[in-house]
């Protein structure tokens, strides 16, 4: 079982307007109404969004209830997204939550979608662009499996007249849960990052102001999924297969090479799956901020980004049991002896250019009632000749597996079947206006109104897959896109009472397409996609709890993603298509923060929510001419539960802290048919922050308390089995997939000076 590329986010996270996210956003909002401190403040740390159980590079993805894009939350820098667009380079290639980083803030979906144009939840942060005294912190990390963490920023002036500096360092050499054989050491994740700032402050008549420049470097490198067999079993329910201990082992074809066809030559050409896949960028913004006598700022940001980026994605398509078939190990020629074989469909991208240049003005007074913002988005993006290679292969089902070979089938010196090509070429654009408005109406009605305006457009080409070309030196199809669109945002709190309101919210979003849509080497005839919501509920303010409870709509309509569908009569004969269907989301989430007595908080949140797919029916042609017909509408959305629960205590004694964290999230769907699920299961953290004096801060985090599998993703055999019999004849059989990370002790030290 493999998560398909499009849908790797994490989909471990709260549930979108659904989560309690939202009702933090909301509690935010009506304290600031209220005008007093609440405990959502005192909370903001525990908001636990950097508490990622599938990895520990960024943040864990803030489910919306509409299908995980591959780049999960989104992450700005400074006030813009740290990368253009999440494919192909994921915001962790270009980011990491440093120590450089001072400050961090949620963006709800109404402020997303204004602000930058975008659906779901965003993280921003903001780093430190230099001090008036000279200061520094250093941190220090590692964990049980050998990861060692090294992070340093240092800050101060440079004269007397305002100039200021600030530069960092971030190292992570992690080798993730497992040794993989014939992979370098630091195979998971190997990242450099360095930044550097030069700020100058600066007065004028009428008003005061900051300038600076700042420069960032970030080489990254590793496999990030992590894959396993498994034992499947009735109910949803999973075991360890013998052998093979999930989390413990390597899944990884164990000699780190692939042998593909250069997209480019035609010609075969052997690669490193780590060295020849990794991710180079340099980024460089200007930040100017102004403030006047009277009030108003003014503000601006240019960012300027370019990068070499490489993805290697193995994707588990399908085990098969051996049955009349013979194979042979690649690297001896013997017989394998084993009953099941594993399909694997790499995609796989050498280091190609991309560069984009977003800027964004801004201008804004508070005015009476009235605290308006108008802002101009201009942001482009070029990428020059992105070619995804395609391969093949079957591997055997074991730890540190080893490359088979079927007898009879077409395969290279490195045992590796073709498995298509993929590309797109050119650029895209977006100019935008938009204003928002937080306007106290009276005392006890304050409305915060946005509105957004965007022209977009899309020019570059592709080559038809009809071509039947193993090389990009055919005829190419242009993409010529233009689309307006429009967003907007309308946010009520009403106080019936000094504790007791209600909420509402209307949101409305519309989005274009990208450049990846045409990765696949057919026309996605690309529809604007519309995604209106809307939520209503309640808020009680009190010194002991602090509640709010709310309902939530939202929808997408004319999405677009690729989906990987095997051959029924053949599981590891994948055809990766563009679909296009509709989502609709409606749910209810309460959210609780309780300080019963001095140093104790608790944080609860429940929601309960019904995802399903709308208008989503198709078929597809196979090689072979097998004809598959589908129909996923109204079924439920996978990856996603209906049923979320989290539970985060945490107590203060002195300069000690004890909290933890589980979250629950019930059964959930790993095919779109949803005759195939996963069972219900925890995710759990705690840890412990003791601060020995001024300069020392030592801590402790455990992942994974309970140590549980946590298999997710999808299948592409899985998306064809729409019969009950179908889905029964899968139990008791062997499958892979993700899992979330494994029992892990994380421990580090943090110092100022």
């Amino acid at each position: 079982m493999n998560k398909n590329y499009r849908n790797i986010g994490a989909l471990v996270a709260l549930a979108g307007l659904l989560s309690g996210t939202t009702a933090f956003a909301q509690e935010k909002a009506v304290a600031d109404t209220l005008k007093v401190k609440t405990k959502s403040e005192e909370h903001k740390s525990d908001r636990n969004v950097m508490l990622n159980a599938a990895n520990n590079t960024g943040p864990r993805d803030v489910n919306i209830g509409l299908p995980a894009s591959v780049g999960g939350t989104t992450v700005l820098e400074n006030g813009l997204p740290v990368v253009y667009f999440f494919w192909p380079e994921l915001p962790t290639k270009a980011w990491r939550q440093d120590i450089m980083i001072n400050k961090v803030q949620l963006l709800d979906l109404g402020q997303t979608a204004i602000k930058i144009g975008d659906v779901g939840f965003s993280v921003s942060t903001f780093d430190n662009l230099g001090t008036d005294q000279l200061h520094g912190v250093g941190t220090l990390n590692s964990n049980h499996f050998g990861l060692l963490r090294g992070d340093i920023n240092l800050s101060g002036p440079l004269n007397k007249k305002g100039l200021k500096f600030s530069a960092g360092a971030y190292l992570n050499y992690d080798p993730g849960a497992f040794k993989a054989q014939g992979l370098p050491k630091y195979y998971s994740d190997k990242t450099q990052m360095y930044k550097g700032a030069l700020t100058q402050d600066y007065s004028f008549q009428g008003g005061t102001g900051t300038i600076t420049a700042m420069y960032k470097y970030t080489n990254t490198e590793g496999l990030r999924q992590s894959y396993a067999p498994f034992m499947y079993k009735k109910g949803g329910k999973i075991e360890e297969i013998d052998g093979f201990k999930m989390g413990g082992d390597s899944y990884y074809e164990n000699t780190g090479k692939i042998m593909l066809k250069d997209a480019f030559t035609g010609e075969y050409v052997n690669r490193d799956v780590i060295k020849d896949y990794g991710s180079e960028s340099h980024t460089l913004d200007f930040i100017w901020k102004n403030t006047l006598d009277n009030g108003l700022h003014l503000n601006m940001i240019s960012r300027y980004h370019a990068g070499k980026i490489g993805n290697y994605l193995p994707l588990m398509t399908g085990v098969n049991t051996v049955g009349d078939d013979k194979y042979t190990y690649a690297d001896t020629g013997e017989a394998y002896a084993g009953n099941d074989v594993q399909g694997v469909l790499v995609l796989a991208t050498k280091r190609r250019p991309l560069k984009s240049l977003m800027s964004t003005f801004e201008v804004g007074k508070k005015s009476g009632n009235h605290d308006w913002n108008i802002g101009l988005n201009q942001w482009n993006y070029q990428i020059n000749k992105y070619a995804t290679e395609g391969a093949i292969y079957y591997q055997e089902v074991a730890a540190n597996p080893r490359k088979l070979i079927k007898a009879g089938s077409p395969v290279n010196d490195y045992g590796n079947m073709p498995g298509g090509l993929e590309y797109h070429n050119g650029s895209e654009n977006k100019t935008a206006l938009f204003i928002t408005d937080k306007w106290d109406v009276a005392d006890a009605f304050t409305l915060s109104l946005g509105a957004r305006l965007e022209y977009q457009n899309l020019r570059g080409d592709y080559q038809d897959r009809e071509l039947n070309l193993d090389n990009l030196n055919g005829p190419k199809t242009k993409i010529n896109k233009d689309w307006l669109n429009k967003a907007f945002m309308l946010n009520a709190v009403y106080k019936m009472t000094s504790s007791f309101g209600l909420l509402g919210e209307v949101n409305y979003n519309e989005q274009g397409g990208h450049l990846e849509n045409y990765n696949v080497g057919q026309d996605p005839k690309i529809k604007q996609s519309k995604i209106p919501g809307a939520g209503f509920g309640v808020y009680f303010n009190h010194p002991m709890i602090s509640l709010v409870s709310k309902a939530t709509y939202i929808q997408r309509d004319e999405y677009r993603t690729t989906v990987n569908f095997s051959n029924p009569n053949n599981p590891t004969d994948v055809r990766r298509e563009i679909t296009n269907y509709d989502i609709q989301t409606l749910g209810w989430t309460t959210d609780i923060l309780a300080s019963p007595f001095k140093g104790f908080n608790l944080h609860l949140l429940v929601t309960v929510q019904s995802p399903k797919y709308k208008n989503f029916a198709g078929k597809v042609a196979f090689p072979d001419g097998t004809i598959a017909e589908y129909d996923f509408s109204d079924k439920i959305v996978t990856g996603v539960s209906k049923v979320l629960l989290e539970i985060d205590p945490s107590y203060t004694w002195e300069n000690l802290r004890v909290w933890g964290s589980a979250r629950y999230f019930s059964k959930q769907y790993f095919n779109k048919p949803n005759t195939l699920d996963l069972e219900g299961r925890w995710e759990t953290f705690a840890g412990a922050n003791y601060k020995l004096n001024k300069f020392l801060d030592f801590n402790v985090t455990v992942v994974n308390l309970l140590n549980q599998r946590g298999a997710s993703g999808s299948i592409p055999d899985g998306d064809l089995i729409t019969t009950t019999e179908a889905a029964e004849s899968k139990y008791n059989t062997i499958m892979s997939g993700t899992y979330i990370r494994p029992f892990t002790v994380e421990f580090g030290v943090k110092y100022n000076f």
